[in-house]
């Protein structure tokens, strides 16, 4: 094991005795727990400070760079709560662009936070006109890419956007075989998928339908701002897919497995559930070094949209 901090090795120097890494593929930033035990209060005389950068390797997984974002020390421990998004990213601000790019708004953000960014697929769209109000840049972001079929990422100092159908595409990454002893858990909740959504904005409307044969309607309960039909219509289908993408999920549960990340896609196949054997989109990943243990969470691929 290799820990990082402010760019040093240090994992000779403390003693570990929880370490858990959380990766996402959407919505939220990676998260590192990390407890220590400190009954020489070491960590207090580092002085170390919010902000200050981290990073953990085991084997085949690498957490990246990472920002602390709070330290608690306790009766003999010291504890370090650290995240793939800077500090800066939880600062909520007010703006408005007009004639801006999906691309433009990107670098944008991820240059006001010093992270580099990359495009995995989306589309440069033309925004007439785009309203921050009372939010986080990866916030907002965050909503424009689930419009867009897309979603983001914070991992290693840069800002990811990727298009789902194109990541969905590629070649899996790897294959998997769940065997008797194997603890997993699979739910299918497709009943609950929608055929169609609708957005109605002032004076713009849009639909997108994906099965015909279902009735089921998505009208989202939050008001869309659309500036023409067609930018309504393609929110449709952004909304559509990101209602009904989780309709069949399930997870794994083994012994450390560090050549496993988010937004990726393996081939499993499982001795006592073969029905669900295929490729499959892994949206988390959720490793216990020390207690080793890996449990990853996947979904379906959704066709067509």
């Amino acid at each position: 094991m290799i820990f990082f901090y402010n760019g040093t090795d240090i994992y000779s120097d403390v003693s570990v005795n929880y370490c858990v890494h959380e990766m996402f593929a959407e919505k939220q930033a990676d998260t590192l727990v990390i407890r220590f035990n400190d009954t020489k209060g070491v960590w207090s005389k580092w002085q170390p400070a919010a902000g200050d950068t981290v990073r953990f390797k085991e084997g085949a997984s690498d957490t990246g760079k990472m920002f602390i974002h709070s330290m608690k020390p306790e009766n003999g421990l010291f504890t370090i709560r650290a995240m793939s998004m800077p500090k800066t990213g939880k600062i909520r601000k007010s703006k408005s662009w007009e004639g801006v790019r999906f691309l433009q708004l990107a670098n944008e953000f991820a240059a006001g936070h010093g992270l580099d960014f990359k495009n995995y697929g989306c589309e440069d769209q033309l925004y007439p006109y785009i309203q921050q109000e009372n939010e986080s840049d990866f916030a907002l972001f965050s909503r424009l890419c689930t419009l867009e079929g897309c979603q983001m990422l914070i991992f290693d100092g840069a800002l990811l956007a990727y298009n789902e159908q194109y990541i969905e595409g590629q070649a899996p990454a790897g294959s998997l075989e769940i065997d008797e002893n194997g603890v997993f858990h699979y739910a299918d909740d497709r009943e609950t998928m929608y055929g169609s959504c609708e957005i109605a904005s002032g004076s713009f409307s849009g639909k997108f339908v994906a099965d015909a044969s279902n009735s089921a309607v998505l009208r989202p309960e939050i008001a869309i701002k659309a500036t023409s039909n067609a930018e309504a219509a393609r929110f449709a289908k952004g909304l559509l897919r990101n209602a009904n993408k989780y309709g069949r999920t399930g997870q794994f549960s083994k012994a450390l497995m560090t050549g496993y990340a988010a937004a990726s896609l393996v081939t499993i196949s499982t001795a006592k559930a073969g029905m669900w054997d295929g490729t499959v989109f892994v949206h988390k990943v959720r490793h216990d070094f020390v207690g080793n243990k890996s449990t990853v969470y996947f979904r379906d691929l959704l066709e067509g949209y």
